[in-house]
C-alpha cells in the first residue's frame, strides 16, 4: 500500500520510518513512537552504540556546546568501532582495559576516551543496564606526552615572515603572531571587532569545529588586545565588509600546510600564539597583563610559558638587579659588554639604564 506521507529519522539511537495517509495521522504516529521509546525499559541487550547515543542525548546535548557534543559523539563512535558494537551485558572490564591499553595516541586523546567510557558505563550501572560498574578497576594508561607548544626560533620567524609576504594566509598568521589570538578566535573575527583608531581587537567569539561561530573557549577569553603599530598598514590594505576570513576550517589547514611546505618549518599554527606569549616575556610585560592578553583562564597557564626565560630577558634582569643600590648616575655593569635591547614594535627598550630608557627608532 502506498502512503502519501513518510517520516524518517533516528531518535535516541532508534531508526524511525513512519508512513501515513494524512499529516495528522503521521504526527500522531511519530508522537506515539517517540513516547514508547522514551518509556521503554532499557535492558542489557541494548547495543553499545545505541546506549551511548542515548546517554549523550540525555546528559550532554543541552549542557555542552554543539561542537563539543559532536566531538563527544565522534569519540564514542570511535570507541565502539574499537571494541565492537556489543550488547552492554556482554561487555567485560577486561575488554575495556585491553582497548585502552592498545591505544597508541597522545595522552590527552587517551584521557578523553577513558573519561567517556567511564561516564557511559557508570550511567549504565546506575540505570540497571549492567549488573556492576565495569569501570571500578579501570586504569588509564599513559600515552605520548602532549606537546604544549613551542616558540619559533629567530631563523624560523625570519623565514616565516618572508614566506607570508603576499600569501593568502598573511593577515591571519600575523594576527595570531602579533596579537596572540587563538587560531579559532582569529578566524572568527569580523571588521566590527577591529578598531584601528584605538588599535585594539575585541575578542568575543570563536570558530567551532562544525564551522559555526560561537562564544570563545572560556569567560576569560573575552578580552581587548592591542594591535602593534606595524600591523596597522596590513589591516588597512585588507579592509572590506563582512568577515576577515573564510569560516572553512579546511582553508586554514591547507593554508598552514602550504606555508610549512614553503618554509620547512615544523611548528603548528598554534605555536605562533605561543611565540607571542614568549615575546611578551622578552619585553618585560608583567605576567598578569600577559595572562589577560592571552585570554588564559588561570595565570598558571601563562606561567608555564613564562618559565622559558629568554637570554635577553635574563640579561636585562641581571643588569637591572646589579644596579640596585648604586648611584643613579652610574651605568650598571653589562655582563656581555654591550647594550641590551628588547624590541617591541617600533620601539627599543634599552637595558643600560636603571629605569630603562625608551626611544623611537630612527
Amino acid at each position: 500500500m502506498a502512503y502519501k506521507y513518510r517520516h524518517r529519522e533516528t531518535y535516541k539511537g532508534v531508526k524511525l520510518d513512519i508512513r501515513a495517509n494524512t499529516l495528522a495521522d503521521l504526527n500522531r504516529k511519530i508522537k506515539a513512537k517517540k513516547k514508547a521509546i522514551d518509556g521503554a525499559a532499557i535492558d542489557g541487550s541494548i547495543r553499545m552504540a545505541r546506549f551511548g547515543t542515548m546517554f549523550l542525548e540525555a546528559t550532554k546535548r543541552n549542557t555542552v556546546s554543539a561542537s563539543w557534543y559532536q566531538d563527544l559523539c565522534y569519540t564514542w563512535n570511535t570507541i565502539v568501532r574499537g571494541i565492537g558494537d556489543r550488547q552492554m551485558d556482554k561487555v567485560h572490564p577486561m575488554m575495556l582495559q585491553e582497548y585502552l591499553n592498545g591505544l597508541d595516541l597522545a595522552d590527552g586523546t587517551i584521557k578523553k576516551r577513558y573519561d567517556l567510557i567511564c561516564q557511559v558505563f557508570r550511567y549504565a550501572y546506575i540505570n540497571g543496564v549492567t549488573e556492576s560498574d565495569l569501570t571500578l578497576g579501570l586504569v588509564r594508561p599513559h600515552g605520548t606526552p602532549t606537546v604544549n607548544g613551542r616558540s619559533l626560533t629567530d631563523l624560523e620567524r625570519t623565514t616565516l615572515l618572508e614566506a607570508l609576504s603576499g600569501h593568502r594566509g598573511e593577515l591571519l598568521c600575523k594576527i595570531i603572531l602579533y596579537c596572540g589570538l587563538r587560531p579559532s578566535e582569529a578566524q572568527a573575527l569580523t571588521w566590527a571587532d577591529i578598531d584601528l583608531d584605538a588599535r585594539t581587537i575585541s575578542v568575543s567569539k570563536s570558530l567551532k569545529r562544525d564551522g559555526t561561530v560561537g562564544p570563545p573557549k572560556t569567560a576569560s577569553a573575552y578580552r581587548l588586545v592591542p594591535i602593534p603599530e606595524h600591523l596597522v598598514p596590513l589591516l588597512q590594505s585588507s579592509m572590506s565588509s563582512g568577515n576577515l576570513f573564510s569560516h572553512n576550517l579546511k582553508w586554514r589547514r591547507r593554508m598552514w600546510d602550504d606555508i610549512r611546505k614553503r618554509t620547512g618549518i615544523t611548528a603548528n599554527l598554534y605555536d605562533l600564539r605561543h611565540t607571542y606569549c614568549t615575546d611578551l616575556e622578552k619585553m618585560g610585560v608583567p605576567i598578569s597583563i600577559a595572562s589577560r592578553f592571552m585570554g588564559h583562564s588561570n595565570i598558571n597557564i601563562t606561567a608555564k610559558i613564562y618559565t622559558h626565560a629568554s637570554t635577553e630577558a635574563l640579561e636585562l634582569g641581571r643588569a637591572l638587579i646589579d644596579n640596585v643600590g648604586k648611584d643613579v648616575g652610574k651605568s650598571p655593569p653589562n655582563p656581555n659588554g654591550r647594550a641590551i635591547y628588547l624590541r617591541s614594535g617600533s620601539h627599543e627598550v634599552r637595558g643600560s639604564s636603571p629605569l630603562c630608557s625608551t626611544k623611537k627608532k630612527p
